[in-house]
C-alpha cells in the first residue's frame, strides 16, 4: 500500500507538467511602483461625476526596469477609498504586446504586491505544522500540496479545455483522499475503512448533486462569477457541471475528517473489547457519530457563511416589505450557497454509517457474541 501512496503521490506532482493553458493575448507581467495618480473630472454633473485618472508608474523588474508608463482609467469615482490605488504602492502590471501605447488596454494594473506577507504567513503555517505535527505534519504538508497541485493544474486547465469538471472533481477527491488519510491514519485497516466510506460519500454526494442540478433551472444555479469564466474562456466550460464540482471539493474536508474520526472510533472500541459482537459495535459507533454530525454541520455551514458575510449583509438589503422569503432564497448567489451546504452536509451524513459499516467489519470477529 505504501508503494501505491507514493505512486499517487507522483502522480499528482508530475500531471501538472503536462497541463498546461494557451492564452492568445500576450503581456509582459512584471512589478511597478506608483509614482503619481493624477485625477482630472472630464464630464457630468455633480450626480453622476466621470473622471480620468492616470497612474504613472515605474517598473520595478525585468528587461523593462526603470521605464516609466501611464495607465488611464475613465469612469466614475465611487469605489471605497481602501480600494484604490495610493502612491508608493508596488502593483503588478500586465504591459501588452500588441497593443498600441496610446489605447487604454495598453497597460491593465493589477493587484497591490503582498508577497512579503504571504511568504511570511505560509512559513509560519509549515513552522506551526511540522513543530506540532512533527513528521506526520511534514506529510500531512505534503499531502496537501499534493491536492493544491491537482486542483490548479489539473482540475482548472481541463475544464478550462472543455473537458466535464464534475467527473474530474470526483477522481481529483477521490485521489486527494487516498493521499491524505493515510498520511493522517497510517497504513491500518481504519485508514482503508475510511477511505472507503470517503470515496462512497464522495460518489453518493456527486449523484445527489448531479440530479439537483438536472432539476434545478440553470440560471437559478450558476452564480455571477461563473458567467463571467463562460463569456471570458475561450472555450465553451459546462457552468452546471462546475457549479457541481464546487460542491464536491467544498465539502471534501468535512467529509475525510468525519471518516477518519469514525474509523478511529471503531478501531478504539475493539482495542477496548476485542470479543464485541458487530451489532452493538455498529450502534455504539453510529452513537459516536451522531456527536460528531452536530459539530461538523456547524463547521461545513459556517464555513459557507463565513466566506459570504459581503452576501449576508446583500441579502438584508435586498429584504423589502411584503417580500416572499422564497424569493429571497431564489437569488442566484444564495441559492447556490444553499445548495452547496445542503448537499455537502448530506453527503457528509451518508458517509458515516458507510464508514462504520465497512468499520466493523474489517475489526469485528466473525465467530463474536451477537
Amino acid at each position: 500500500m505504501k508503494k501505491i501512496f507514493f505512486v499517487v503521490l507522483l502522480l499528482s506532482i508530475t500531471i501538472p507538467l503536462f497541463a498546461t493553458v494557451q492564452y492568445d493575448d500576450e503581456r509582459i507581467f512584471t512589478r511597478a511602483q506608483i509614482t503619481n495618480i493624477e485625477k482630472h473630472r472630464i464630464a457630468g454633473d455633480d450626480s453622476y461625476p466621470l473622471y480620468e485618472t492616470k497612474i504613472h508608474v515605474t517598473i520595478l523588474d525585468g528587461e523593462l526596469k526603470g521605464q516609466t508608463k501611464v495607465a488611464t482609467f475613465r469612469g466614475e469615482h465611487d469605489l471605497p477609498k481602501d480600494m484604490f490605488y495610493k502612491e508608493g504602492d508596488v502593483v503588478f502590471i500586465g504591459i501588452s504586446k500588441t497593443g498600441l501605447e496610446n489605447t487604454p488596454a495598453y497597460i491593465s494594473l493589477y493587484d497591490i504586491d503582498n508577497t512579503t506577507m504571504i511568504i511570511i504567513l505560509t512559513i509560519l503555517l509549515i513552522l506551526s505544522i511540522i513543530l506540532i505535527g512533527k513528521t506526520k505534519g511534514f506529510f500531512s504538508l505534503l499531502a496537501l500540496i499534493a491536492t493544491i497541485l491537482l486542483l490548479f493544474f489539473v482540475l482548472i486547465p481541463l475544464t478550462l479545455k472543455g473537458y466535464p469538471p464534475l467527473p474530474l472533481a470526483i477522481v481529483i477527491a477521490i485521489i486527494s483522499t487516498v493521499i491524505t488519510l493515510p498520511v493522517i491514519a497510517g497504513f491500518r485497516k481504519k485508514t482503508l475503512a475510511a477511505i472507503s466510506g470517503a470515496s462512497a460519500g464522495i460518489i453518493i454526494a456527486s449523484i445527489l448533486a448531479y440530479i439537483v442540478g438536472n432539476i434545478m433551472h440553470l440560471s437559478g444555479f450558476v452564480t455571477n462569477e461563473m458567467l463571467t469564466v463562460f463569456y471570458v474562456a475561450d472555450t465553451s466550460i459546462d457552468l452546471r457541471g462546475l457549479a457541481l464540482a464546487s460542491i464536491i471539493i467544498s465539502a471534501l474536508g468535512a467529509v475525510m475528517d468525519v471518516c477518519i474520526s469514525i474509523a478511529s472510533a471503531t478501531a478504539e472500541i475493539y482495542n477496548a473489547n476485542p470479543d464485541l459482537s458487530r451489532r452493538d459495535a455498529f450502534k455504539s459507533v453510529l452513537n459516536i457519530g451522531t456527536d460528531i454530525l452536530g459539530s461538523m454541520v456547524n463547521t461545513l455551514v459556517l464555513a459557507y457563511a463565513g466566506s459570504s458575510l459581503s452576501l449576508i449583509l446583500l441579502i438584508s438589503m435586498r429584504i423589502q416589505p411584503g417580500m416572499p422569503v422564497w424569493m429571497i432564497f431564489n437569488y442566484n448567489p444564495i441559492l447556490s450557497e444553499i445548495v452547496k451546504s445542503i448537499v455537502g452536509s448530506i453527503g457528509m451524513f451518508i458517509c458515516i454509517p458507510i464508514t462504520a459499516y465497512i468499520s466493523v467489519h474489517l475489526y469485528g470477529r466473525k465467530d463474536g457474541p451477537r
